[in-house]
């Protein structure tokens, strides 16, 4: 088993623009929260094929990983 999402949130950031927080729960029972922006979002959405915020728990934490690198490398 391997770290998964516990839950989710839309929340406004700078200048108003979307992002979301993750919770990420470890097999140890560890919580750990990770901000998404907009790009991050988007890939996580789209490579996991949530259509909502609910479709995503139980998804693994490597696809957050994922989503996290496509923003990055937009630049």
């Amino acid at each position: 088993m391997s770290a998964k999402i516990k839950h989710a949130k839309i929340t406004a950031a700078h200048e108003g623009i979307a992002e979301m927080i993750i919770c990420i729960e470890f097999d140890n029972g560890g919580l750990s929260e990770v901000s998404l922006d907009s790009f991050a979002v988007d890939a996580l959405m789209k490579s996991t094929r949530a259509t909502s915020v609910d479709d995503l728990m139980g998804t693994s934490w490597e696809s957050v990983r994922d989503a996290l690198t496509v923003s990055y490398n937009r630049f």
